[in-house]
């Protein structure tokens, strides 16, 4: 009964996860705590998630939490599915698009048909969202993200 416990799985699953990073640091060299190397956070955070891990999988262990199969009773398979095909077009699509347009999309799509939000708030929060995530990313971090193949000539920023 105690293996068939929600935490339990999900300790696993994120041991495995704060396994893999702290792996992944180490490889890419620790250095000192005067001089950090490239791997130095990563080996520090996968080690810290694998902590967690174990003490929620101990958790389920001790049957605490609910059964891995309540977890899925009344699950929205529909919407599970439009959001994997959504998230699917727009890794597609961003290139050709661009950023302002893929997310503007995306999150109409979401508002519109996943979970419905009225347009006098799904439209300004679209808006909203995309352009000031686009702002923040291309403008104040520097961060080169597409802009379309097609839309580059319409747009002066």
């Amino acid at each position: 009964m105690m293996l068939r416990r929600a935490e339990f799985w999900g300790g696993l699953f994120w041991l495995g996860v704060g396994a893999f990073v702290a792996w992944q640091g180490w490889l890419l060299e620790l250095g000192t705590l005067r001089e950090p190397g490239s791997g130095f956070m990563f080996f520090w955070l996968g080690l810290i998630i694998a902590a967690f891990a174990i003490s929620i999988a101990i958790g389920g262990l001790r049957g605490e939490g609910p059964l891995l199969a309540d977890l899925w009773r009344g699950a929205r398979w529909r919407n599970v599915l439009l959001v994997v095909l959504a998230l699917i077009a727009f890794g597609f699509l961003f290139e050709r698009l661009g950023f302002v347009i893929c997310s503007l999309a995306l999150l109409l799509f979401l508002m519109t048909v996943v979970d419905p939000v009225r347009p006098s708030i799904s439209i300004p929060v679209s808006l909203i969202a995309a352009v000031g995530v686009w702002y923040v990313l291309e403008k104040m971090l520097l961060v080169q993200l597409p802009k379309g193949t097609w839309i580059e000539d319409f747009i002066p920023f």
